[in-house]
């Protein structure tokens, strides 16, 4: 009875663990079911990391640049509500680089200027005559050639040297001393000599000699030629020294000062010298200044005109209490007054980019110093800062052109662009860039044909009116047009890019009084539509798009 009694528990307790088991299974599998329910129901609403506007019910590929989608939940953890997230695909994609902020109480880094040889104005000297004449024999043939010091360059016969040669003779002969004094005043006072008189006695000419060795850089007459008193015949230069001139532009300008010391590329040699003067007069076309830089020329060996490199080591020191902050200059964007800068920042859910305004100091090469608005470590954007702020414009997002203090209404909303016909999208980039080829060219009338076309195409589209092309008066109000509108065409064509090519964004540091200015083009060549031939090849490639 025991036995049995044993026999009927144990198989009581074998029964009540396996049913414990199996309800513990059902309710796992039924919990697992209702979580990953609950799962696919927050991941239902699909989306772009760079177009987070973007809402879809299903995966696939953003309208807008073709990324894979993803879930919207991912994005719900933000670091700030104006920051932008890009994931590491994005990133990729738009070419991003960081670096982080340093600082110093001292820079040092490079300063690459480029210029020309030039002739040493001090080494130049101008043979002139101070009397009327006609050049009965000239010995200089050519422009270049080669003359020693005191070297008679020249035979002029003058009736004014007759005359003397009378004087000088009667005073001479009838031994009067006032005669002879007055004789030797005149001859002072043309810059002659008694030998001057006394060679030749018998002839109405005199000679002419080179007053230092060197060449002759400038030959003004010819032989035959009756030539005034003051009149310059010809100018002969010392080339053993040459001036380097560099241009060097305003930004710069207080990186260099007069004895720095320059190494020097001419012809593939490397030389150097040392900074003897740098211009008071600032050219306001070019935005730059001209410094200048003594060059030994043994053997003659390079020519004035021959194109040359220069670098400078530049120091530059913080006259603030302050630790000073250097980022590299790619790291900002201006517009306006603002300079502006964009701030990496991570969490549990990836990266993201925050725009930040700052106060810009001195630069120092290719860097330039942060007063404020960064703190040591942070990590700021280098490359690909303006793709970044084109997706906050289109994510109506705090950006360069649309800061939070000023919420100007958007010029035209990104559903518009998404549904923007190709074809009129297509017609658009065409008037801009016949536009942009006519201001590259300088060519004011055919820039006000195409300004005038891409209005018509503005207008078909129902974007914002451009201003009337009959109301701008020249080129340069042109350009400022042609600099705003810039702005929406590159945001388009980031939108939409229906010309089966790869787009260029391009800018020039200089343009709008050297705070800098994009604009769209369809090569990789420069060809700066701000500055045309002055400055044709100003600028750089900044961003693609495909």
């Amino acid at each position: 009875m025991n036995t049995k009694f044993k026999t009927y528990l144990i198989a009581g307790l074998v029964l009540v663990l396996g049913i414990f088991i199996g309800a513990s299974l059902f309710s796992s599998e039924e919990n697992a079911e209702d979580h990953n329910h609950s799962a696919e129901t927050e991941s239902s609403v699909w989306t772009c990391s760079m177009h987070p506007q973007i809402r879809n019910s299903k995966p696939g590929d953003c309208p807008i640049c073709g990324m894979d989608l993803i879930p919207a939940n991912t994005l719900e953890e933000t670091v700030d509500p104006d920051a932008i997230r890009m994931t590491k695909s994005a990133r990729a994609l738009a070419k991003i680089e960081t670096t982080l902020v340093g600082d110093g109480k001292r820079t040092t880094s490079n300063l690459e200027l480029s210029g020309q040889l030039d002739i040493n104005e001090k080494s130049k000297t101008s043979l002139t005559t101070n009397f009327d004449g006609r050049i009965e024999q000239l010995n200089i043939n050519f422009e270049g050639e080669t003359v020693q010091n005191n070297q008679v360059v020249a035979e002029l016969y003058s009736s004014t040297i007759q005359v003397l040669k009378d004087e000088y003779a009667l005073a001479k002969r009838t031994d009067n001393e006032s005669i002879m004094q007055s004789v030797v005043q005149k001859i002072e006072n043309l810059e002659l000599s008694l030998q001057d008189i006394q060679n030749k006695s018998k002839s109405s000419t005199i000679s002419l000699r080179a007053q230092q060795t060197g060449n002759v850089t400038q030959l003004m007459v010819a032989q035959g030629d009756q030539v005034k008193a003051g009149q310059a015949l010809m100018e002969i230069t010392d080339l053993s020294t040459l001036w380097a001139m560099f241009d060097v532009y305003e930004q710069d300008l207080n990186l260099i000062k007069v004895g720095d010391e320059m190494s020097m590329n001419i012809g593939g040699a490397a030389v150097t010298g040392k900074v003897d003067f740098i211009s008071p007069i600032f050219n306001t076309e070019e935005r730059s200044a001209k410094v200048r830089v003594v060059v030994q020329n043994p053997n003659l060996r390079w020519k004035p005109g021959v194109f040359v490199t220069g670098v400078v080591s530049t120091n530059v020191t913080n006259t603030k209490n302050e630790t000073p902050l250097y980022v590299p200059k790619s790291s900002v964007l201006w517009t306006g007054k603002r300079s502006i800068v964009y701030k990496q920042l991570e969490n549990e859910n990836g990266v993201y980019f925050k725009l930040t305004t700052v106060e810009i100091g001195q630069t120092s090469g290719d860097n330039i110093e942060i007063l404020s608005g960064l703190q040591v470590g942070d990590e700021v954007v280098t490359q690909g800062a303006f793709s970044i702020d084109s997706e906050a414009q289109l994510a109506d997002k705090t950006s360069m052109m649309d800061p939070k203090t000023e919420k100007p209404k958007p010029k035209f909303s990104v559903e518009e662009e998404i549904n923007l016909n190709p074809k009129a999208i297509a017609q658009l980039l065409s008037d801009y860039r016949q536009l942009k080829t006519a201001l590259s060219s300088d060519n004011f009338e055919d820039a006000k044909i195409n300004y005038k076309k891409l209005a018509t195409s503005f207008s078909k589209l129902k974007l914002r009116k451009l201003q009337n092309a009959d109301k701008i008066k020249s080129i340069d109000e042109l350009r400022e047009e042609f600099l705003v509108l810039s702005e929406d065409i590159i945001a388009i064509a980031k939108s939409s890019n229906p010309t089966d090519q790869l787009l260029y964004v391009q800018r020039c540091p200089m343009a709008n009084n050297s705070e800098g200015a994009s604009w769209l083009s369809f090569t990789k060549e420069i060809e700066n539509p701000y500055y045309g031939a002055s400055m044709l090849t100003c600028g750089s490639t900044i961003d693609s798009i495909q």
